[in-house]
Formats: structure tokens, sequence, C-alpha cells
């Protein structure tokens, strides 16, 4: 006689694998770490690409100061018409141009087209500023220009000192206007 195992009534197995709600949890997680992920990798994005903005310009503004020396004579620098009071611009726009073009190999300092859609927020304390032969400049303040992405923080500055005419690179992170000066303790000497 064959016999029959019978199940033991005491033990009961669980059922493998996750239920529904234990599922739902884990991707609700999921969800909420992509998005924060997310979220700081476009702010990592936007420091970049206004910073890289703000080293491009004082790169220009730094081969400008240094021809007068070799010319003997001054070179002006103009920024975009309506700049002191704020303006906006698209890919490929002009920031500034130089007087006389001989004073730079690019006569004219335009918004590159890696942006895309996004547009620039500039503004600056003066419409021009002029280099003379020694490195100096005319203004008897401090010049910064401003950067940003449109409507979105951190603006980077560009600081042209008064009469000695250093470069420095600065930051507000607290500000999405360009119109917003950087505060004189987040500069650098590039």
């Amino acid at each position: 006689m064959i016999r029959q195992r019978l199940p033991r009534q005491g033990r009961h197995r669980p059922p493998a694998g996750f239920t529904l709600t234990e599922l739902m949890v884990i991707i609700a997680i999921i969800g909420i770490l992509s998005g924060i992920t997310i979220s700081n990798s476009l702010s990592t994005w936007r420091d970049a690409q206004v910073s890289d903005l703000a080293l491009q310009l004082a790169g220009w503004l730094e081969q400008v100061s240094r021809s007068p020396e070799s010319s003997g004579g001054s070179c002006t620098v103009t920024f975009a018409n309506g700049i002191t009071g704020g303006i906006t611009l698209n890919n490929g726009a002009q920031l500034a141009s130089v007087s006389p073009a001989s004073c730079s190999p690019q006569p004219s300092f335009t918004v590159p087209t890696r942006f895309g859609n996004q547009q620039i927020a500039a503004g600056a304390s003066a419409a021009s500023v002029v280099f003379t032969p020694r490195n100096a400049i005319t203004a008897s303040t401090d010049i910064q220009v401003r950067l940003a992405l449109l409507n979105q923080a951190p603006v980077r500055c560009v600081r042209l000192s008064a009469v000695l005419g250093l470069i420095r690179l600065g930051r507000n992170d607290a500000s999405s206007s360009a119109t917003t000066a950087c505060p004189d303790a987040s500069f650098e000497t590039i």
C-alpha cells in the first residue's frame, strides 16, 4: 500500500516574491531619488554653462586689455546696447565689440550657439570701457558685467577693477537677475 503524505496543517510557507505594496514602495523611492538626481544635474549643468560663458568673456577682455601695450593706443570695448538696464540675448548675439578692430583677432564677443533655446540675461554697470597702453582702464569705479541663463540662478560676474584693469570672476548664487551685482567677497583673480 502506498501512503500519501498529507501536508501538515501547522506549517504554512509564505509565497515567494514581493507583494504589490512592496513593489509600489520601491518604485516610489526610485522615483523620488531619480527626481532629486535630475534636478541636481540640471542645476550643475546651468552653473557650468554660465561659468564657461563668463570665463570666455574674461579671456576675451584679457586679450583686448593687452593689445594697447603693443599698439601704443587705447582700445574701447562697447557692450551691447541697453546692457546697463539688463538685456536678453539669444544664441549668436553680440555681447561686446572692440574698436579699433585691430585690438583683438576677434573684434566682437558673441554668445556661443551651444546654449540651444536658452537665452542669456546680461547686465553691466557701464556701457563701455577703455583700456589704456598700461593695461589700465579709464573708469574711476569698478565695472561689472553680469551673466545668467534667463530667470535662473546663478549669476556670474566679470569685474574690471578701476584704474588697474584687473579682471576677476565672481558669482551670486542667491540671484537670477543679471541686474544684481555680485558681492565683493565672491571675486577671484583669473
